[in-house]
């Protein structure tokens, strides 16, 4: 059987990534196609040139067209900027006692999904963080005895506008259909250990300009807040407390490392454009880029507060996106900060275990099972 393979984008906030990909062997991707391009973004839920959209898809597009012949939908990550999530609680009385069938379940996504219409934002998915059947918990329903069929539902949302503009983006480009996959949750079912789904997860998505903050449990998420800030709000620190561009900057960032604490007079040297090496005080850039991280514990602080009023002594943590992962001791600085342990989510794939590729290969992961099993 030929292998079919999907056409899946990830919307970052400053970088724009796409794959052409179908099933390799053992659980792997055969990936056929794959590009990274820096385009202007968004900032606070909104697109700084929407217009230059077509432009950039399009230039994607060219390189991926030997590929694309019977691809006719494209799969797009919606981010959590532009995302919602609602918990809700749907039955079904089975009638007499017999097996839930998949039919059964349907119906409770149909439920929560018409409960839960919005003039302002479009349903992207429904999904199950458990189910009860006559007061027995699981996660797999199908096939087990019961009278009442009881779902605690996730369902997440994508706002109107993010989906007006991508359909008139794929429209243009002579796309028949979209397909909008919550890039939040993509990660979450794909990135996260199968094992621990029970349990209360947290992952958190640090970008360049954005970060996301996800609290996980079965195969959905029960809590979502996303704010601007992110690894290119430290670069721009580094640059103004340094007086340096932000091409050096971004140069100095990648020499801290906050795990290290050197002698009061070791210093981190930048070659500048003129030939000249500007040297810059360890102690100083360290402090400048623990500052940002810090902002960012004290938010998911407050987020794991707001999610429980009991104390979450053992909470796994995620760490995904290059914003904090890729700042040498970024995610150990952090992890001291919250007094837990962070783990880096990583695609469960054979030379692809980096946090900056979660994302895209999440979303790829979730197009190949959403087109199985249609």
């Amino acid at each position: 059987m030929k292998n079919k393979y999907v056409l899946a984008f990830d919307i970052g906030s400053s970088r724009l990534r796409a794959m052409v990909a179908g099933k390799g062997l053992n659980n792997t991707f055969a990936v056929k196609g794959y590009k990274e391009i820096e385009y202007d973004g968004f900032y606070e839920g909104e697109f700084l040139n929407p217009d230059k959209l077509l432009a950039v898809f399009s230039e994607v597009i060219k390189e991926f067209q030997p590929y694309l012949d019977k691809i006719k939908k494209m799969y797009i990550g919606v981010p959590a900027e532009f995302s919602s999530v609602a918990v809700t609680d749907m039955s079904i009385n089975l009638g007499e006692r017999r097996r839930v069938k998949k039919d059964d379940i349907d119906s409770l996504y149909y439920m929560a999904g018409e409960t839960s219409k919005n003039a302002e934002v479009e349903v992207v998915s429904v999904s199950p963080i458990s189910f009860d059947i006559d007061g027995r918990t699981t996660l797999e329903p199908v096939g087990d005895f019961g009278t009442n069929l009881c779902g605690k539902l996730s369902v997440i949302y994508a706002s109107k506008v993010f989906i007006d503009l991508f359909n008139d983006v794929a429209a243009q480009l002579g796309f028949q259909y979209v397909e909008y996959i919550s890039d939040v949750l993509a990660q979450a079912q794909f990135i996260l250990p199968k094992e621990k789904q029970d349990e209360v997860s947290l992952l958190i998505d640090a970008g360049d300009i954005t970060t996301s903050i996800a609290f996980v449990q079965g195969n959905g998420v029960s809590a979502l807040t996303s704010f601007s800030r992110g690894g290119g709000f430290i670069t721009n620190d580094l640059s103004e407390a340094f007086e340096l561009s932000i091409k050096d900057a971004e140069k100095l960032k990648k020499q801290v490392v906050l795990s290290v604490k050197g002698k009061p007079t070791d210093c981190y040297e930048i070659p500048g454009e003129a030939g000249n090496m500007e040297r810059i005080m360890q102690s100083f850039a360290n402090e400048v880029v623990a500052y940002r991280i810090d902002e960012l514990a004290e938010v998911v602080s407050k987020c794991i507060q707001d999610f429980s009023d009991e104390h979450l002594s053992y909470l796994p943590i995620y760490l995904t996106g290059g914003g904090i992962s890729k700042i040498k001791g970024g995610r150990d600085y952090l992890a001291k900060c919250l007094g837990r342990n962070i783990t880096l989510g990583v695609p469960p794939l054979p030379g692809q275990e980096k946090p900056t590729l979660a994302s895209i290969y999440s979303l790829v992961a979730y197009a190949i099972n959403a087109q199985d099993t249609k």
